[in-house]
């Protein structure tokens, strides 16, 4: 993600690294690219990322990003086969993102896609972990992650809403776009 920040914008990594305690810093640093973090070290990335650009930039940054993530190792043997399968058709990817959410966020939720209608799905995630809403990144950077899984399919008109619900200890993305 630090990297996505810097091409998103230029010594956005360094202005991010500052915001980050040292031993957190140092488990980013040590961790190989398909390994998990402990959530008190992960958490940083996300709050120091959204105190550095601010929430609408920040989502910008994590939204931009997913193009990029998906050519990495963790992701790529997922991703690649579902775009070249499904293509740019919407709803046909975004069913794919609860299955592979447990390669970037294991144990944080119970993720679920439905195709509610003509131009219209949802993904829901249930049973939130708390540190997920403890960490005022987490939510922004799903919200981010949602809309560029959706960007990925082109949608014409696509439009995203998404809705933390802490006290249920869930949240929905909900997607819609002209057939």
């Amino acid at each position: 993600m630090l990297d996505a920040a810097e091409v998103f914008a230029p010594g956005a990594r360094a202005a991010i690294r500052a915001r980050i305690p040292a031993q957190s810093l140092e488990a980013l640093d040590t961790a190989s690219s398909i390994s998990w973090l402990e959530v008190e070290h992960d958490h940083w990335l996300m709050d120091a990322t959204l105190a550095h650009f601010g929430r609408t930039r920040a989502v910008a940054c994590w939204r931009q990003a997913i193009a990029t993530l998906i050519e990495r190792p963790l992701l790529k043997s997922f991703a690649e086969p579902a775009l070249r399968l499904f293509g740019r058709q919407p709803g046909r990817i975004l069913q794919f993102v609860p299955r592979g959410w447990g390669l970037a966020y294991r144990d944080f939720c119970a993720p679920s896609f439905e195709l509610t209608g003509p131009g219209r799905a949802v993904i829901r995630f249930e049973q939130v972990a708390p540190e997920a809403f403890a960490s005022v990144g987490y939510l922004h950077c799903w919200h981010a992650i949602c809309q560029g899984v959706f960007d990925l399919e082109c949608p014409r008109n696509g439009r995203l809403d998404f809705e933390p619900d802490e006290a249920r200890a869930r949240a929905q993305a909900t997607f819609r776009w002209d057939e």
